[in-house]
């Protein structure tokens, strides 16, 4: 049986693409982008994804409705059994290069797409997947919330966010061992070089 997982802020499909290359099953999506995720599901059109019970656009409309997540997580446990991964790589243009050109004078701080992470975090402590993996530019290593704060402290508070979430499986109470490396695709047989955060983190019962 292939493992289960639920892909976040997906865009058009590449996380799951190679997840499903590497023998996995995505059984539940989102993504804002009404393009991407068209895209997304026409790619898909045989599979229970294109479901509206299995996909959502804005991950607010779950993260922030927790009867909704809670019910969603229970759904997915009793169809497809502990669901292996949460995956996403939460909106990046606050931290890249270009993106913070985009962004004049703004602090950090005040761009809502910067803390999507924690809507990320709030998902997978719902799911309480066996592991879940954070994706993100390189430039969020060394970001600051204003002018004014501490380098990498965003990356820091990202961190400690997933750090310290707390899940429940049946009557144990369960954390997330977490590693974080920067890759490089060029490392990985593509064509660019393409700096890349990975941090993934296990559930401790699964270590």
């Amino acid at each position: 049986m292939s493992g289960k997982v639920v892909d976040l802020f997906a865009g058009c499909g590449g996380l799951s693409l190679g997840l499903e290359q590497a023998g996995f099953e995505t059984v539940f999506v989102n993504e804002l982008h009404p393009i991407a995720m068209q895209t997304y599901l026409e790619n898909r059109i045989h599979t229970s994804l294109n479901l509206t019970a299995n996909h959502c656009f804005d991950i607010l409309s779950l993260s922030q409705k927790p009867a909704e997540l809670e019910a969603l997580s229970r759904r997915l446990n009793k169809e497809h059994g502990d669901v292996d991964l949460v995956v996403g790589g939460p909106p990046c243009q606050g931290f890249s290069g270009i993106g913070h050109r985009r962004s004049f004078d703004l602090a950090k701080e005040d761009i809502p797409s910067n803390h999507l992470y924690r809507e990320m975090a709030r998902v997978v402590e719902a799911i309480a997947p066996k592991a879940f993996v954070f994706e993100n530019v390189r430039g969020l290593l060394n970001s600051r919330w204003t002018p004014s704060g501490e380098k990498g402290e965003i990356w820091g508070d990202v961190q400690q966010t997933f750090r310290n979430l707390t899940v429940r499986k049946g009557r144990k109470s369960l954390q997330y061992a977490i590693r974080a490396q920067l890759v490089f695709a060029k490392d990985y047989g593509v064509a660019q070089n393409r700096p890349r955060i990975i941090m993934v983190g296990i559930r401790e019962d699964v270590l």
